[in-house]
């Protein structure tokens, strides 16, 4: 993709990080591989990318009226600073509408054979002392939204990160690891400031940007079987669904529904949305499958945009795996339908980086539809250890 279009999936469920990633295989030895992770050499001043390609590039999205606005800046201030004398000043004004944001990051070649850690500290300096207790995505609290990811180039191949809503003024470490899904373009490992759902003045700090990467052990599957149970809906009667093999949640309202349906001898799930379905309402469809580490799955599954139109911008779906441990998201995630009103299958490639539970998903969300009513059907699911 490129990064200059990338709209980041607001997250539907929030879950706290129980799981200490920073424990695992700390023994082997890594190598860091951004450039100037902590800022420390650059001047005051706004952030300029650099014209070799290396180091940092710094993207500002938004209509012509607004990106002068939208800044990265170094800042020399050791009482404002992480670590060091130096931070970095991510800035949005209150004027952003729609997918408007500044983002700051690196290209990198990745390799196979190889396993990656990325970590970045983010602070919201407006912000209260503490967390309002019932603060989350979806209860309108003021906050500050950081996008932190790594996507492989045009929207080929792997991606994996998450987005952070920060209700306080206090210095976060956020952290996920991965591994290449798609080594032979360059990565963007990058933060990016996003506007809220209610959009508002909104300042970030960002320091000690680290991508770290570790040799990987060779792993291969125990069971070359298929991980999804009922990809086909088969073994459901038409209606709605509970929780089982598959499960449909919602959040934030009703105007998301979603039902087996059998046509012409043929079952599949589909999920309608509401027209002028508000920000803050998701529904999801989901299964959990157990994975194992570093092995390589080939994801697919068939969709339909079942109200197709012809229109200037394609739906978005939502759709990969989510680590709840972790809080992170790994897959094409945010997928704009092909413009066709036919079953098309969609494909993706992914390798845990933990062993254990993951959740396969496909969501749709009134934030990313632009205020258009949807109607989005899906069959086949399918997760295989590749060959």
């Amino acid at each position: 993709m490129f990064w200059n279009t990338i709209i980041q999936p607001f997250v539907l469920l929030l879950a706290m990080c129980s799981f200490d990633v920073s424990t695992i295989e700390t023994s082997v030895q890594s190598v860091q591989l951004l450039q100037e992770p902590g800022f420390e050499n650059s001047p005051a001043g706004k952030l300029e990318s650099t014209t070799t390609g290396k180091g940092w590039v710094v993207q500002p999205l938004g209509r012509p009226e607004i990106v002068d606005n939208l800044v990265a800046e170094c800042v020399i201030d050791r009482g404002l600073a992480h670590k060091g004398n130096n931070v970095l000043k991510l800035s949005i004004p209150s004027e952003t509408s729609g997918f408007e944001y500044v983002t700051v990051g690196q290209w990198i070649q990745l390799q196979t054979g190889r396993e990656y850690e990325t970590t970045v500290w983010v602070r919201w300096p407006d912000g209260p002392e503490n967390s309002p207790t019932e603060a989350n995505a979806t209860s309108g609290h003021p906050s500050a939204i950081v996008s932190f990811w790594v996507r492989h180039k045009e929207a080929k191949g792997g991606v994996a990160g998450r987005d952070v809503w920060l209700f306080d003024r206090k210095w976060k470490k956020l952290m996920f690891r991965f591994f290449a899904t798609d080594p032979a373009q360059k990565s963007l490992i990058y933060v990016s400031l996003l506007p809220n759902q209610i959009p508002r003045s909104t300042t970030v700090l960002v320091d000690d940007f680290t991508l770290n990467e570790f040799p990987a052990k060779p792993a291969e599957a125990k069971e070359k079987k298929q991980r999804v149970s009922d990809g086909d809906f088969d073994n459901f009667n038409p209606g709605t669904i509970g929780f089982g093999t598959w499960s449909f949640v919602g959040i934030g309202g009703t105007k998301i529904r979603g039902v087996v349906v059998e046509q012409e001898n043929e079952k599949f799930f589909r999920i309608e949305m509401n027209e002028n379905t508000t920000n803050f309402e998701s529904a999801q469809l989901y299964q959990m499958v157990n994975l194992e580490k570093g092995i390589k799955y080939n994801i697919s599954c068939r969709m339909r945009w079942d109200n197709y139109q012809e229109r200037l911008t394609a739906p978005i779906v939502n759709y990969g795996y989510y680590h709840e441990e972790t809080n992170t998201w790994y897959g094409p995630i945010d997928l704009y339908l092909k413009k066709s009103k036919e079953w098309e299958v969609y494909n993706f490639i992914h390798i845990p980086p933990y062993e254990g539970r993951w959740k396969l998903y496909t969501q749709l969300n009134g934030w990313g539809n632009f205020g258009g009513q949807l109607t989005v059907s899906f069959d086949d699911f399918s997760c295989q250890p590749a060959q």
